[in-house]
């Protein structure tokens, strides 16, 4: 693997958990930790493969999507503030590592593995938490999670997009920055804090900005549509 791409990995681990640690209440305190996450998303990106385009567009379209499910629908809701200002560069942090994972020689050679790590390992996960939680609601969405992953032409990019989401959700959940509804509203379904397969909204926010930048800006070449043709995307 690329040394950059190790450290990037490394470092963002670190800064988003010491990001999530020092999550405070009060204007000045999110201004500060938005402007140092988009700083930090800003210094790696710049060296990185992934399109700036496509960064944006992550962030254009999680914010849009902070609004809908946690704002309008209830799923989740944060403790600081309604919607953390670092939140939406976290996002286009989270879409380029998993974009960058992609792209990586030594992640390739090993995708099949990858991928079926965690097909099983997810699958396993969530009837765990279905058992033990009662997490109906992360069940279904572990099997659209699985779905979309199988008939995806970029395995690699929606495994790994799975697995930092997963890695996120358990640490901001276990800190007490953001938590997930026990019942779901409208849906009367039951779910843990996280729902097992909360890495499908990672996931589709991947194959909505691709669908974005290789449809409504194909200005530049983008990557590898992530389905299938047949799947019409």
């Amino acid at each position: 693997m690329e040394k950059r791409f190790v450290v990037f990995v490394a470092a963002s681990a670190a800064f988003m958990f010491v990001l999530l640690r020092v999550d405070r209440d009060g204007v000045s305190q999110q201004l500060i930790l938005g402007t140092l996450t988009a700083l930090f998303l800003w210094a790696f990106a710049r060296h990185s493969d992934v399109e700036p385009r496509q960064i944006i567009t992550a962030i254009v379209v999680a914010t849009c999507g902070e609004f809908v499910l946690s704002l309008g629908w209830g799923l989740y809701s944060y403790k600081h503030f309604l919607i953390p200002l670092y939140v939406p560069p976290g996002h286009g942090l989270f879409y380029a590592l998993a974009a960058d994972s992609s792209h990586q020689p030594f992640l390739r050679r090993h995708s099949v593995v990858i991928t079926r790590f965690v097909m099983i390992g997810g699958t396993l996960y969530a009837l765990l938490s279905l058992v033990i939680a009662r997490d109906a609601w992360g069940f279904l969405w572990w099997l659209g999670a699985l779905a979309l992953i199988v008939r995806s032409k970029n395995q690699l990019m929606l495994s790994t997009c799975f697995l930092y989401t997963i890695i996120l959700e358990w640490t901001g959940t276990a800190i007490g920055n953001w938590q997930w509804a026990a019942d779901v509203p409208f849906v009367r379904l039951h779910s843990a804090n996280p729902p097992a397969g909360v890495g499908i909204l990672y996931i589709l926010l991947d194959l909505i900005v691709m669908a974005v930048c290789t449809s409504l800006l194909p200005a530049r070449t983008v990557d590898a549509p992530l389905f299938d043709e047949t799947m019409g995307t």
